[in-house]
């Protein structure tokens, strides 16, 4: 796991992210991003598509985007949505500090 540490004053793109389902590389998984020790009600809930940049897929996270983090430690779960089962997967830890 990657443990990714931003300043809550700047733009960031957490990436690349990358999701393994049976050992192969897989690009067709939505995300969630939490609070350290929370999990998601559902997979379903995991639902937000991932930003590609430069061919690479991640999270923006800062000022400017749809997650505005005040400092704090996160959890980036992603699920696989292109497969029967849907499996849901922890990812990347996020620090944020001011």
């Amino acid at each position: 796991m990657t443990v990714w540490r931003l300043s809550s004053l700047t733009r960031e793109w957490v990436g690349p992210i990358t999701v393994a389902v049976d050992g192969t590389l897989v690009t067709g998984w939505t995300y969630l991003l939490l609070p350290w020790g929370t999990k998601p009600d559902s997979p379903e809930d995991i639902d937000q598509a991932p930003y590609d940049l430069d061919g690479g897929l991640g999270v923006l996270i800062g000022p400017g985007t749809s997650h505005v983090l005040p400092a704090g430690q996160y959890r980036i779960w992603a699920r696989y949505v292109d497969a029967p089962e849907a499996p849901v997967i922890e990812l990347e830890a996020v620090i944020v500090i001011t």
